[in-house]
């Protein structure tokens, strides 16, 4: 567990090199650029990432850490189509927010690096309690998946149209008698 100031570093690191990377591509920048961007030392960031490819994939890990938490969900079975719609519009916001870093950086819709498989299988696994729930309760259509939703999502790019993708994307997995205007307005309120 790290401390509390360690994981202020951590986060400012991460945020610092996606920033710089979004602006120049990964090769352009090295460790001291994103070292002094996060106002910290080359010391303190191979404290944290022995080299700056760990620290691209650490800026990857920490988006699925986060929507590991988000996928928890209410543990209510009633409240699962909800909790979908919740986690799929976080992600398409990381998405459309990130979408110049995960040009610059090479990552591709389907493909998980290495370093981010451990993370996503957590993700995955709870995603699927989730859909579970959710398909358990006549919410979500039989014949949909979990992980189509989810790449779905992953390919929102455009910050101007990632509301109406969203919605298209959750009205073609829930099941018909599900209101997704209402659900989708429900889900921007609370988040």
């Amino acid at each position: 567990m790290l401390r509390s100031d360690a994981k202020q570093n951590r986060m400012l690191l991460l945020d610092a090199a996606c920033d710089l990377i979004a602006q120049v591509g990964t090769d352009e920048i090295s460790a001291r650029d994103i070292a002094d961007r996060a106002g910290v030392s080359s010391a303190t960031l191979y404290r944290h990432f022995p080299n700056k490819q760990a620290l691209v994939d650490g800026i990857s890990v920490d988006r699925w850490e986060r929507m590991s938490e988000w996928a928890r969900g209410s543990r209510s079975p009633r409240a699962a189509v909800f909790d979908i719609t919740l986690v799929l519009e976080r992600f398409s916001r990381l998405v459309s927010d990130d979408a110049q870093f995960i040009q610059a950086a090479g990552l591709k819709v389907g493909m998980t690096p290495a370093a981010i498989a451990p993370m996503r299988e957590v993700f995955d696994a709870r995603f699927d309690e989730l859909w579970n729930a959710a398909r358990a309760s006549g919410s979500v259509r039989r014949w949909a998946d979990p992980r189509d939703a989810v790449e779905l999502v992953g390919s929102i790019r455009n910050k101007e149209r990632r509301s109406p993708m969203l919605a298209t994307i959750v009205g073609g997995f829930v099941a018909p008698q599900v209101d997704v205007e209402r659900l989708l307005r429900t889900v921007h309120h609370a988040h």
